[in-house]
């Protein structure tokens, strides 16, 4: 077996390897095209130096026109992969020349299939190359004219390669280089093939020899491109990193089980652990909800809650590493795919630790004024009950001996003057007008009423008041009866009924 032989054998190998290796990559994303059209162009790579095997080695015309044809329509496609991974790796998106060209060499691939463009085949001569190898050599009739104009668009190709390093040099200069090297040795090898079909030249040929270059060269121009893909990740995984740890808040990431796949650097310090710790397990069991079991049933409700699309809130209490408890506003939000499916859950939690206590001292103050506000209200009623007590015992009993003593007097003088009647008269008036202005007095400072038969009763009596004072109708629904009510409740409400009385 010769070298030429030995050649096509071995990049048969290496053709059909790349073939394999770039449609695994390709499918694990599933997304990059040029991974796809990469693989089929390497697979016509290797079919391509295949069908090469095959003219050196034909016996009969045949087989050799058999194999020669392949070869053409081989070739077809792989211009047309080859002008797709141009314009892909490039970025040049020249659409309107890249489909032309792939409409132009699907014809040709389909046209030669009934009408053999690189002419028939009329016998075949075994002939030794100038290295000594022995090969076949193809005797054939005048190929289409047709097959000059694929030339001619194969040509273009490779200028449109370099109009593809052009634009390549300015952002990536090596790129361009290795896609120069490409397509220069594209021409050089489409030149060899024009001689052999349309010169008649007696040599092999080398179709299937340059696209090693070719595939080594796109494929170490992925493999720059992908590694800048993957700086970039880095750089912007770097980025999410600095974002996600340096937050005040704590965040993490869950599977919909709840699961613990990632966790803040604020979260871990703010307990005391390492990461190692709790990813892995389930939520709910790990140092921030371990103190309390009902926290942690409330935590298994709210993940299926979230895992079936919903978002949930509520406080709860984590242990820190100081082994206090802090209060956490914490809640559970779902991530969802471009389906709509929920794929992920975000656990987010903030320390409001402080704005608790400060609720707490707010409530507490809150409650010290309303306590003294209860207290001066108790005092200031015990102060007018004993000053209306006063009033109404005191007063009222020296009312009543002054009544009795100018009564006594009118009673010892039957013969005296009508003008001592008189003063009589007015002087028992006014001690009466007296006795009614303490009574109001008293009752005004504290009705007894509202403590002998309750707050109903009291506006009752207030509301008959207030109409014969104003002569104003006044009609009261009360639908507390005579049920007991807290007197500082009632006193309240009797003050904020009479304003007088306030």
């Amino acid at each position: 077996m010769g070298p030429y032989v030995t050649l096509n054998a071995v990049l048969i190998g290496f053709f059909g390897f790349a073939a394999i290796y770039h449609f695994v990559l390709w499918w694990q994303s599933r997304r990059d095209a040029i991974l796809l059209i990469f693989t089929l162009h390497c697979a016509l790579c290797a079919t391509l130096g295949a069908c090469l095997l095959v003219l050196v080695t034909a016996r009969t015309p045949a087989e050799g026109q058999r194999a020669l044809d392949l070869r053409l329509e081989l070739a077809a496609l792989a211009q047309i992969s080859q002008v797709w991974l141009l314009s892909l790796i490039s970025g040049v998106r020249a659409r309107w020349y890249v489909l032309l060209i792939t409409a132009v060499f699907l014809t040709v691939a389909v046209t030669n299939l009934a009408v053999p463009l690189s002419g028939s085949v009329t016998g075949v001569e075994r002939i030794f190359t100038s290295w000594g190898e022995q090969i076949s050599i193809l005797n054939r009739d005048a190929p289409s004219r047709w097959l000059g104009i694929a030339y001619a668009l194969n040509l273009s190709i490779n200028i449109f390669g370099f109009v593809c390093v052009a634009r390549l040099w300015s952002s990536d200069r090596i790129g361009g280089v290795l896609v120069a090297l490409a397509t220069g040795a594209g021409i050089v090898f489409a030149v060899w093939a024009l001689r052999i079909d349309l010169s008649g030249s007696r040599q092999p040929y080398g179709g299937a020899i340059h696209y090693p270059l070719w595939v080594v060269l796109i494929a170490l121009q992925i493999a720059r491109d992908y590694r800048r893909r993957g700086d970039r990740l880095a750089a912007a995984q770097q980025r999410f990193r600095a974002i996600f740890d340096q937050t005040f808040q704590f965040i993490g990431l869950m599977s919909v089980d709840g699961t613990l796949l990632e966790v803040n650097q604020t979260a871990l310090r703010f307990a005391g652990i390492r990461a190692e710790d709790v990813i892995g397990k389930p939520f709910w069991e790990t140092a921030w909800w371990m103190h309390s079991a009902l926290l942690q049933e409330q935590l298994r409700q709210a993940v299926s809650s979230a895992a079936a699309g919903e978002v949930v809130r509520f406080e709860a209490t984590h242990r820190a590493a100081d082994g206090g408890l802090r209060f956490v506003d914490f809640s559970l939000k779902p991530v969802r795919d471009d389906g709509g499916a929920v794929v992920l859950l975000i656990p987010e939690g903030r320390d409001v630790t402080e704005r608790k206590q400060a609720e707490q001292a707010v409530e507490e103050s809150r409650q010290q004024l309303q306590r003294l506000a209860d207290g001066l209200l108790i005092a200031r009623e015990e102060e007018r009950t004993t000053i209306a007590r006063e009033i109404h015992d005191v007063l009222g009993q020296i009312l009543t001996a002054l009544k009795m003593d100018s009564a006594w007097i009118g009673s010892r003088v039957p013969g005296a003057s009508p003008a001592l009647r008189a003063k009589l008269a007015t002087m028992s008036a006014l001690i009466d007008d007296a006795v009614a202005t303490v009574r109001r007095i008293a009752t005004d400072l504290r009705p007894g009423i509202l403590d002998d038969l309750g707050l109903a009763a009291a506006l009752e009596w207030q509301s008959q008041q207030f109409e014969q004072r104003t002569g104003i109708h006044c009609s009261l629904r009360a639908s507390v009866g005579y049920a007991a009510i807290d007197p500082l409740v009632s006193t309240a409400m009797f003050r904020i009924f009479d304003p007088r009385g306030a």
